[in-house]
């Protein structure tokens, strides 16, 4: 498919597909016709852009997301890995939410 009908059935734009093909998410993107510029995206790549935007949504960054991915290619019964990555991640935003608590609490004695 070319990266039109990638962005339509993705959901996002497509200077967003050509971001994450720089950055090494999207696989299996071809050039069949030299002549004429266009790439063919392979199907697996909705199914890689909608776990990004997932994994973005839960707070994980890019470089995050890609890993996960990574991981999978190499090894798709990757559960473990994930739970990892989600248990670092959770105590990563607690940490945040604990800093943002004491914030607040200053912000109001100041009030």
């Amino acid at each position: 498919m070319k990266i039109g009908e990638l962005a339509a059935r993705a959901g996002i734009s497509r200077d967003t597909i050509r971001f994450y093909e720089r950055n090494g998410i999207l696989i299996d993107v071809t050039r069949p016709f030299e002549w004429n510029n266009y790439k063919d995206y392979g199907d697996e790549n909705i199914k890689r852009i909608k776990i990004i935007k997932c994994l973005k949504q839960l707070g994980l960054t890019l470089k995050e997301g890609k890993e996960i991915l990574e991981e999978k290619d190499k090894n798709p019964d990757i559960d473990t890995y994930r739970r990892k990555k989600a248990a670092l991640k959770l105590k990563e935003i607690e940490q945040k939410i604990d800093e943002l608590q004491r914030i607040k609490e200053k912000l109001i004695s100041l009030l």
